[in-house]
């Protein structure tokens, strides 16, 4: 009975790293916005709700802090990690380049569960992406993070 206590308060102790501080819903579809400790956004595309934290099933990694959908299109704004190298979550060296901002507009239309990803380096592009693509003036960020921005 001894070992099984130990056993039980050593798991308690370490309960975060099994997933615990895990957040986020879906966005539309197949699109689910997920973070860690209510920071640390990223989209992912995951067809079952197994999976959603699968970190290959990202799509856009973090910092997103705006994302906006309807039936057609999602919206995101996104800076980057300072960490310019390939790599997974390290939660001790995710720092935002607040420099840099990059823009997204993800096509879901498709009915073949295809995704299409435009992604834009400045505000202009963005605006011009949405006339050419057709997004709508109305389209707006239904979840905004000021403290990421």
């Amino acid at each position: 009975m001894r070992k099984i206590l130990i056993i039980l308060f050593l798991t308690s102790l370490t309960s975060c790293y099994f997933g615990a501080n895990e957040s986020g819903g879906k966005i539309t579809k197949n699109f689910h916005l997920i973070g860690w400790d209510e920071k640390d956004w990223q989209i992912v595309y995951s067809t079952t709700d197994n999976d959603i934290y699968n970190p290959e099933k990202i799509i856009i990694r973090h910092d997103v802090f705006a994302v906006g959908h309807n039936d057609d299109f999602i919206i995101a704004k996104q800076h980057p990690c300072e960490n310019t190298e390939s790599h997974l979550i390290d939660f001790d060296s995710l720092r935002a380049n607040k420099n840099i901002t990059n823009f997204y507009i993800i096509e879901i239309r498709n009915v073949n569960n295809n995704y299409q990803i435009h992604k834009y380096k400045n505000e202009l592009e963005f605006k011009k992406g949405r006339i050419e693509l057709g997004v709508s003036k109305d389209l707006e960020y239904k979840f905004y993070n000021k403290e990421l921005e």
